[in-house]
């Protein structure tokens, strides 16, 4: 049995996390054994229990601060995979990337984003600028052990003539599943939402790069009073949204039920800038929802040659005619077959595993 570390910076709540547990949840037991390093203390908002109580795996944390880190994280590292017997390491997000580049052992590294447009639009621009030149160079110095998790973002690094394989992320649709329509009406009893309302949803970062302005102003426009939307997330944007809204949208905030809103809804709506490959519109898909998404590579590729509703980045008009034209029972039948064909999480931990396999058997 081969011992596979996943190192992370922490196992706060996000898609990355998810990911990372759909891999293990789906791994091979009698080939790997899992094991999970943190660099950093947990959050409030952390998946730790989760990975603990549902997945059984071992998790250690170096409690490291980003000074700590820059001075002491290489070598903790080193010797907590000598110490272990480690046989390949498995990394994704900024920090873990760049401290186990130096290290001699084999490695997998997952790239949930194209730098450029994710961390200046989320850090600020100098901050974000620094981290770019950061993680590129890593990046850059890794390569061929660097894997996107989708092909738009493959595509992107094309521009840095970085040629890099893909792994397209996958959902767990033992979890995230549409219901029949007797527990539809049971459920939105219970989240005190009206049955008679047509539900329209989006879910992410109240940040600029999430573009939930454009998604408010579109369903304004469409100005129906039958229909209601659902805002999920929390972020610093928040205020602006909530003064340019009215009584028929809804802002939610973090939530950890996510997927009873999704089972809940008619349509989900993203007018992302930017995505890698969107958990949340797949997790969507995978409820049964239609979804009207920005024009952006990464929201295009899910739909390969199947029908899609897509608009323009900004261009909330056309959003709005979108949520009067769209074909929901059509777009239903779309949304999961392309989610059981080509996304699923136990097919993307397959792949994942085959990796493994392959840079393990090179090694001997």
């Amino acid at each position: 049995m081969k011992k596979i570390l996943y190192l992370v910076s922490s196992l706060k709540k996000s898609g990355p996390t998810n990911q990372l547990s759909y891999i293990i949840k789906y791994l091979d037991k009698d080939k790997f054994l899992p094991m999970i390093l943190t660099l950093s203390p947990e959050p409030e908002d952390s998946m730790i229990e989760y990975f603990k109580d549902n997945l059984d795996v071992k998790i250690d944390s170096l409690r490291l601060s980003r000074v700590q880190g820059i001075l002491k994280g290489v070598s903790k590292v080193k010797d907590y995979i000598s110490n272990n017997s480690i046989d390949l390491v498995h990394t994704q997000g900024i920090r873990a990337d760049g401290l186990i580049k130096s290290i001699d052992i084999l490695k997998v590294t997952t790239l949930r984003n194209y730098p450029y447009y994710d961390y200046p639009s989320k850090f600020g621009k100098l901050k974000g600028s620094l981290m770019v030149w950061n993680h590129m160079n890593t990046i850059k110095s890794n390569q061929n052990n660097c894997i996107a998790c989708a092909k738009s973002i493959s595509d992107e690094f094309k521009r840095n003539d970085l040629n890099l394989s893909y792994i397209q992320n996958g959902v767990d649709t033992e979890k995230f599943k549409p219901l029949d329509k007797e527990n539809i009406i049971e459920l939105k009893n219970k989240l005190n939402i009206s049955y008679d309302k047509k539900v329209f949803i989006t879910v992410g970062s109240l940040i600029p790069r999430k573009d939930v302005e454009t998604v408010i102003k579109g369903f304004q426009r469409y100005n129906n009073d039958d229909s209601i939307l659902l805002i999920a997330g929390a972020g610093f944007e928040k205020e602006k949204l909530i003064s340019i809204s009215n009584d028929n949208i809804i802002f939610l905030g973090n939530i950890s039920n996510v997927v009873e809103y999704l089972q809940i809804s008619d349509c989900f709506i993203s007018a992302s800038l930017a995505e890698g490959l969107p958990n949340t519109v797949l997790e969507a898909m995978a409820c049964g929802l239609p979804t009207i998404l920005s024009d952006i590579p990464s929201h295009k590729e899910l739909y390969e040659k199947e029908e899609g509703y897509f608009f323009q980045v900004k261009d909330y008009e056309k959003l709005s005619e979108l949520l009067k034209t769209i074909d929901l029972d059509k777009q239903k039948d779309i949304s999961l077959k392309l989610i059981n064909k080509n996304f699923s999480a136990k097919s993307m931990s397959e792949k994942y595993q085959d990796l493994y396999m392959e840079k393990l058997n090179e090694s001997i």
